[in-house]
């Protein structure tokens, strides 16, 4: 399950990486954008232009363009095999033979930099999936490529805020099987080789909204009595008290093990419903029935 974890991005899913788009750019049309792009003041008309044709073999042919002040400033596409002879790792045109749509947002991901990014979404024909990302700059008339990304989680998203010039934070859904879904937030280094992972050396990661538009978190409940404890050790000596069967709680952060001995899957810091702040084990103990012990996500 951690390894299944790791995989995620690393998430670098690509999943749904820019909810944050509509606040930075103004949608004109189902595929026209208007948005100040290179920072001089000056909104710029962004309009792009996709064709997927599934062919009968299952190969999928494709093009994809974007236009802006009505002159045509990247292109790409072509012949994408179902069952390719050779692929060549990390390379978007490889990923995409399940593609069904692209989607471009304006998001800004370099806050101190002047301008805003075009992201483009590549998505999947099954359970809107993303497939992986683009990210364009635009400068000089020019539209460049700065970054592609492919996570390996079914979803995820760009929160609006970035603190950050050289980092970006990146909300990945994870599944755990004792609790269901879970999103983390997980922090990349925008490098030209693509987005690259800055874990922290603690080993703890800040749980994200599940659902983002709401900025709600994801209700658990207690699936049967949880010992909770002060400290992150989850020591019997620090514990302070019982969560009791059937009460609901949120997880706000988590921290993984260092090595994966089968059994602990993570150490999650939570709030409960009556108000009790703490650390509880989260492991993958199941009952006679084969569910889980420790927590259930509340559907």
């Amino acid at each position: 399950m951690f390894n299944g974890l790791k995989m995620v991005v690393g998430g670098m899913m690509v999943a749904g990486f820019v909810a944050a788009a509509s606040a930075f750019g103004i949608k004109a049309s189902d595929n026209t954008l208007i948005a100040d792009l290179d920072g001089n003041g000056t909104e710029e008309i962004i309009s792009y232009d996709e064709n997927i044709e599934h062919l009968e073999n299952g190969d999928i042919n494709y093009s994809f363009e974007f236009t802006i002040e009505g002159k045509t400033v990247y292109k790409e596409g072509g012949l994408i095999e179902r069952y390719p002879e050779a692929t060549e790792e990390g390379r978007l045109h490889d990923k995409l033979d399940h593609l069904k749509t692209i989607a471009v947002s304006v998001a800004d991901i370099n806050p101190g930099k002047e301008g805003k990014e075009l992201i483009a979404r590549y998505y999947a024909s099954v359970d809107d999936i993303v497939l992986g990302y683009k990210v364009f700059r635009y400068n000089n008339g020019k539209l460049n490529v700065v970054s592609e990304f492919y996570p390996e989680a079914a979803h995820s998203y760009v929160p609006t805020a970035q603190a950050s010039n050289k980092y970006i934070k990146v909300n990945v859904e994870e599944h755990i099987d004792a609790i269901g879904e879970l999103w983390l937030t997980r922090t990349y280094k925008l490098t030209k080789k693509g987005f690259v992972e800055k874990e922290s050396k603690s080993g703890t990661y800040t749980v994200a909204p599940a659902r983002y538009e709401e900025n709600k978190s994801t209700k658990y409940v207690a699936a049967n009595t949880i010992e909770v404890f002060a400290t992150k050790e989850c020591d019997v000596k620090d514990s302070l008290g019982l969560m009791a069967e059937g009460e609901k709680f949120v997880i706000k952060k988590v921290i993984f093990p260092n090595e994966n001995n089968g059994y602990i899957l993570m150490r999650a810091y939570i709030k409960t419903a009556s108000g009790l702040k703490g650390w509880i084990w989260v492991d993958n103990t199941i009952d006679e029935m084969g569910q889980p012990v420790n927590a259930v996500a509340v559907k």
